[in-house]
């Protein structure tokens, strides 16, 4: 999964450690121990398969 930190940021690996509705709760892959973050589902992207 992609996320990023505002629009003028790029976009980072995150891995989804929850669900709430249509609200993912996110932590970054490559900072483990930043406070979670909540994105919804049309502010993040897919990874192609492999790619991770």
């Amino acid at each position: 999964m992609l996320a990023h930190e505002g629009p003028d940021e790029g976009w980072w690996e995150a891995e989804v450690i929850g669900l709430n509705g249509r609200v993912f709760s996110l932590r970054w892959r490559d900072y483990p121990t930043q406070p979670t973050i909540l994105r919804k589902s049309t502010e993040l992207a897919l990874l192609p398969p492999g790619e991770a």
